[in-house]
């Protein structure tokens, strides 16, 4: 069994306290153990990145130096990254397809980022003081605490760490206790492509103790948290009593809007991507399917046909097309609501847990139901499995409606062949990203992140750097200040 310890200034820590046992998904055998962090170890890591930041070679270094750390970071990812997607899928289960997809493109976040560190610099301001110019500075906040899901871990890091460090801060990552490996497999090729001790410390362990405890720290200047919107408000609470800066990115329940007049085959690729594609755990997964009336039925057949032969299977497979749920807590809330769905009076098309009989691990098919009611739990929750729920409307006011009946605002599809009918209704859809006649795509330049229950603050985008940067204005006079009180 594979033993995993802290990440802190540089090193494995080699502790030999208690540990917690990292599941294979695929069949529900221990496979590796993981630090189980305590206020101890959040301290030690707290204060090995707030050394670096203010002492050593990272303290000195300018936005071009940064630079050349982030692109050195990505040359060696570029011909190591092989090294990380066992830890990833032995973990979390997604498929070796999936994960090596991520993977051999990981180091182009990480360049972007370093381009993006070599721009940053003062910027002027206007101002109509009369004899004073002004200008914008851009200032690290010091310690940022990262905390990062099971799902996509090093994916979801790349989006924090990379416009982190291009800022200039130090960093301590939380992932989480349910797969953490591949995050101190990624620490160690960082820390062999140079990236100097401290900079990125890794804290194992449960989010009520060593996430609660980094939250908490004195030392921490910013918390980015990606999760459920349960532990976002948690984080957002304990970092509120330190007033310090978050970044929510929460959960989703994204609805797809299908017109009658769109290209049903791609409306169908986009359908099956976004609800089934890394077994519908996924933060923007389009798990609310709202259909033109005059087309459910013929689209929602010809979806079940596609969805029935997709092949489950073991994660390390290249042939696989529907993993495992990353963990059994996960599978349990999942059948779960599949149950209760039934139960509420929703029409189940196709039974993923029938379909994952004989399978060992925690394995769900894709699943579907229609009629289902828009204040049942199935419409209203967001269930992170591969479980869609599937209604249809007449008019376009009435899809809008539906699309917005959700306490959730992360993502939403919609597919039309009406240029100005898809950008209406994207416009009208209350989400932070929305896709016409397309779904899914990620891009450093594009901003992620939601609005109501799905959190606040974007990741990625133009303004991504800066939001791990204070902002100072500075003034500066070139003639002498009147007397603020002259003789009568």
């Amino acid at each position: 069994m594979k033993e995993y310890t802290h990440f802190i200034r540089g090193a494995f820590t080699g502790e030999t306290g208690e540990k917690i046992h990292s599941v294979d998904p695929a069949t529900g055998r221990a496979w590796s153990r993981i630090s189980r962090g305590s206020v101890a170890d959040a301290d030690r890591a707290m204060r090995a990145a707030d050394h670096a930041f203010r002492e050593g070679p990272w303290a000195e270094a300018d936005g071009i130096a940064r630079a050349d750390f982030l692109e050195r970071l990505a040359d060696h990812l570029e011909l190591h990254w092989q090294e990380l997607v066992e830890a990833e899928v032995r973990d979390n289960g997604k498929r070796i397809s999936e994960v090596r997809g991520q993977f051999s493109n990981l180091h182009m976040w990480y360049r972007h980022f370093a381009a993006q560190a070599r721009k940053i610099g003062p910027e002027p301001q206007a101002n109509r003081v009369l004899g004073v110019e002004s200008e914008t500075q851009f200032l690290p906040y010091g310690v940022v605490v990262a905390i990062t899901p099971w799902n996509s871990p090093l994916m979801i890091l790349a989006w924090k760490l990379g416009p982190a460090l291009a800022a200039g801060n130090t960093v301590v990552v939380k992932p989480s206790e349910l797969a953490s490996a591949s995050t101190l497999e990624f620490a160690r090729l960082a820390h062999e492509a140079g990236l100097p001790a401290g900079v990125l410390n890794v804290v194992t362990g449960y989010g009520h103790e060593a996430g609660e405890a980094l939250v908490r720290h004195p030392l921490t200047r910013k918390v980015t948290f990606t999760g459920s919107d349960t532990g976002g408000r948690k984080v957002a609470a304990a970092a509120a009593e330190g007033v310090v800066p978050t970044t929510l990115e929460l959960g989703g329940k994204s609805p797809q809007i299908v017109f009658a007049d769109a290209d049903l085959s791609n409306a169908m690729n986009g359908i099956l991507s976004g609800i089934f594609l890394s077994n519908g755990q996924s933060c923007v997964a389009g798990s609310r399917l709202i259909v033109e009336a005059s087309i459910a039925e013929i689209f929602v057949e010809r979806l079940l046909e596609r969805a029935r032969i997709l092949r489950l299977g073991d994660p390390m497979d290249p042939t696989t097309q529907v993993g495992p749920l990353a963990n059994e807590p996960h599978w349990r809330k999942v059948t779960d609501m599949i149950e209760q769905a039934k139960a509420d009076g929703a029409t189940c098309l196709l039974d993923g847990t029938k379909a994952a009989a004989g399978h060992s691990g925690f394995y769900v098919g894709p699943t579907i139901f229609t009629d289902v009611a828009p204040k049942t739990r199935l419409w209203q929750e967001e269930v992170f499995g591969p479980v869609l729920a599937v209604t249809s409307f007449t008019e376009e006011c009435q899809a809008v409606a539906l699309a917005n009946d959700s306490d959730y605002g992360l993502a939403g599809g919609v597919w039309t062949a009406d240029p100005g009918k898809g950008k209406r209704v994207a416009s009208a859809i209350n989400a932070g990203t929305v896709y016409i006649n397309h779904y899914r795509s990620t891009d450093p330049g594009s901003p992620i992140g939601g609005v109501k229950l799905s959190g606040y603050g974007r990741e990625l985008g133009p303004d991504a750097v800066k939001d791990y940067l204070q902002v100072k204005s500075v003034w500066t006079g070139h003639q002498p200040m009147p007397d603020p009180f002259p003789s009568p």
